[in-house]
């Protein structure tokens, strides 16, 4: 593994560091590696902002709407609507609307935009946007959602001695793409120190 390289200085001399895999590092399509977006220490808590910066592709996503709905019994949490095309089966879209599914078949009509059939007949035509890399589908906005990658953060006194932090169930299991994750967990009776952290590929 190659040695780790500084992004920055945080406070009273802790200092944060990025590894991702060789793999990532070594992409030849200009897609931007994992970074660190901000760091902020409170007491003995540290808060983590990272930019997973994952492969995006707006035909392989899943899309959530930004749009929430009340949910069935409305003590459970709000529900957003979700699509998925090709994900299961080619041509095959899939459309989670509250407590039911809705299927039918798609296609590709241009660089941005699709076109799906539900099988009870209903057309609806998809346009992404690539600047706001928003979806819209039958009047509703959707955001890309993707598999998180397993991450790992570490904490050493002198740069030699690693200690793995205990994130719990701080890291999601989806994100929205274009949008950094929030790490947070406790910085013990350390002063000062050296943290890194570790994106495991999928």
């Amino acid at each position: 593994m190659r040695p780790a390289l500084p992004i920055g200085l945080i406070t009273t001399c802790s200092t944060l560091f990025l590894i991702s895999s060789p793999d990532a590092r070594a992409q030849e399509t200009g897609q931007q590696s994992p970074r660190i977006n901000s760091v902020s220490i409170s007491n003995q808590a540290v808060e983590i902002k990272l930019s997973l910066n994952r492969p995006f592709d707006w035909r392989k996503m899943k899309f959530v709407s930004i749009k929430t709905f009340q949910n069935d019994p409305p003590w459970f949490p709000p529900t957003r609507h979700q699509l998925t095309f090709g994900h299961n089966e080619p041509g095959m879209f899939e459309w989670f609307q509250w407590d039911f599914i809705e299927l039918g078949k798609f296609e590709f009509i241009g660089e941005y935009s699709l076109r799906a059939t539900t099988f009870g007949g209903r057309g609806i035509t998809g346009i992404f946007n690539p600047v706001t890399n928003l979806l819209s589908f039958d009047g509703l906005d959707y955001v890309p959602s993707m598999q998180a990658p397993g991450v790992a953060v570490k904490f050493s006194s002198d740069m030699v001695n690693w200690q793995s932090i205990d994130l719990g169930d701080q890291v999601p299991r989806e994100f929205n793409w274009g949008e950094p994750i929030t790490l947070r967990f406790s910085l013990g009776d350390a002063r000062q120190g050296f943290f890194m952290a570790e994106i495991e590929e999928n």
